[in-house]
């Protein structure tokens, strides 16, 4: 049996401990590092390598990775609040190493991630991590069985605490002290708005101040520019009463926003589109799921029933409301920790 590996190696624990661990376990591993905007982590990789006495290839991916920039920045542009991570997380990182997997005889990939890998109504599906603050299904709902198929989950049955453990038990001491990354990678801890601002700045300069209006369609202020705005905000807005006001919609067509009290942000619809399930058959009107709509934000786990299904789009009722549900952002659903895949919400209501 071919027991070669591919596995995404970012310089942090926890790939490098899946790393260790896949090592431990007979596989022949091979690490994919990828390197974008001139970042500086070469140095830590090649150490890591060495330490683990593995091979590390490092790949730029500058020019692939402008098409998560490109469509963070679109969808902002169109007063949606994107997902850039679980977007990479399709286009980007896992069909990489599918296709050095293909190039260089590896039969599985593998991450850091901590995610579980399940046989569910006969056929591979991912399962949530063990570790339920660390779990990270949502930003993997998009993949295909091509990539299940074919993966390996070392982490999925251990928590962050026994992985630092294992760390310092093997040598990488200073590894286990590194604070962890959070975050947009590519905005580096800066604002989405200056991001917007550097990364397209013509089209950021077309964009004037406009009107805010109450929920009766009633002009009631003025705000600086509808992209510097998401759903659920409340900050920025000149308003001509006192009174806590939060953003319900944002109309880019009229650089219009519709504010409201903290309340009419909670709804128990939400219909999605850009749907991806690893079997749409499962998929059924009436079948009763949880979703999760902002991977470990302000909405928990809620429970939710398929109401209506047609060729592009799900409709969902929640048993308690959701808060602040943004178009945009994705909508994962699950047969409890099992993930079955999920979609982009359009509107809620």
């Amino acid at each position: 049996m071919n027991k070669k590996v591919v596995i995404g190696i970012s310089g942090g624990i926890d790939s490098s401990m899946a790393a260790l661990l896949l090592k431990q376990q007979g596989y022949d591993v091979i690490g994919l590092h990828f390197s974008f905007n001139n970042e500086k982590y070469v140095d830590k990789v090649n150490e890591i390598s060495s330490k683990l006495n593995i091979p590390v290839i490092v790949e730029d991916i500058s020019y692939d990775f402008e098409k998560v920039k490109k469509h963070f920045a679109s969808e902002y542009l169109k007063g949606r609040t994107p997902s850039p991570c679980t977007f990479c997380n399709r286009v980007i990182k896992w069909q990489k190493l599918i296709e050095f997997a293909d190039k260089n005889n590896c039969q599985f990939i593998s991450s850091g991630h901590y995610i579980r890998k399940t046989q569910y109504k006969g056929s591979y599906h991912l399962q949530k991590g063990a570790d339920p603050v660390k779990d990270q299904s949502y930003f993997l709902w998009e993949l295909g069985p091509d990539i299940i198929n074919r993966m390996i989950t070392p982490l999925g049955d251990l928590t962050k605490k026994q992985i630092k453990q294992f760390a310092i038990e093997n040598g990488f001491i200073k590894l286990s002290e590194t604070k962890e990354s959070m975050g947009v990678c590519f905005l580096k801890g800066q604002d989405y708005r200056d991001f917007l601002k550097d990364f397209i700045p013509n089209e950021i300069k077309k964009i004037e101040p406009g009107n805010v209006r109450d929920i009766k369609g009633n002009i009631i202020g003025t705000h600086s520019g509808y992209v510097y705005y998401t759903v659920g905000q409340k900050r920025g807005l000149n308003l001509k009463t006192n009174a806590s006001a939060y953003v319900l919609r944002i109309d880019s067509s009229l650089n219009e926003l519709t504010v409201g009290k903290k309340e009419d942000l909670l709804h128990h619809f939400i219909r999605i589109k850009e749907l991806h399930f690893i079997h749409p058959d499962n998929i059924t009107e009436g079948l009763k799921i949880t979703v999760n709509i902002r991977g470990l934000g302000l909405n928990p786990l809620e429970l939710a029933t398929i109401k209506y299904i047609n060729s592009d789009s799900i409709e969902l009722e929640l048993k308690s409301p959701a808060w602040a549900v943004a178009p945009g952002q994705p909508v994962v659903f699950y047969d409890n920790d099992i993930l079955l895949g999920g979609g982009i919400a359009e509107n809620s209501w």
